[in-house]
């Protein structure tokens, strides 16, 4: 069910990963649950990189102080967007820290309505899930579609 497991994902063992330059990986297990993948992300002790767990068992790891927000200010600075105007979604613990930085640059943080509670914390909006159409609930609320 997973997006990455599409046409040009393969798995690799750790080896071949260690042959690699890369700015962001992504472990997926099959055999962790949400909570018990957390627990055991937070007993491995990962240092000098920034991660999160998305879902239920995904680890995203990026080099330290590099994650989505951090990307979307970059994109943000170089299109000459003033802050006010950003306006950001999200449902994962993966999100968090784009959902404070668009919220406390002023603007919006939208959580979708199937996030963790965890994450719904950190949004200046909810809205219906994705499969309710959220997505153009919340543009439409925020005028940025047509009435």
């Amino acid at each position: 069910d997973w997006n990455l497991r599409g046409p040009n994902a393969r798995q690799v063992d750790i080896e071949e990963m260690k042959g690699h330059e890369v700015t962001r990986v992504v472990v997926v297990s099959d055999d962790h649950g949400g909570t018990s993948f957390a627990e055991f992300v937070d007993k491995m002790g990962l240092q000098q990189v920034s991660y999160s767990v998305g879902w239920s068992a995904w680890l995203d790891i990026a080099p330290q102080g590099v994650d989505k927000s951090t990307a979307l200010e970059h994109v943000r600075e170089l299109e000459e967007i003033p802050p006010g105007n950003v306006v950001v979604m999200g449902d994962g613990r993966n999100d968090i820290q784009m959902l404070d930085w668009a919220r406390e640059s002023g603007g919006e943080a939208v959580v979708m309505g199937q996030a963790l509670p965890e994450v719904a914390v950190h949004g200046s909006r909810i809205t219906a899930s994705v499969e309710l159409g959220g997505v153009a609930q919340a543009l439409d609320e925020i005028g940025l579609t047509a009435s």
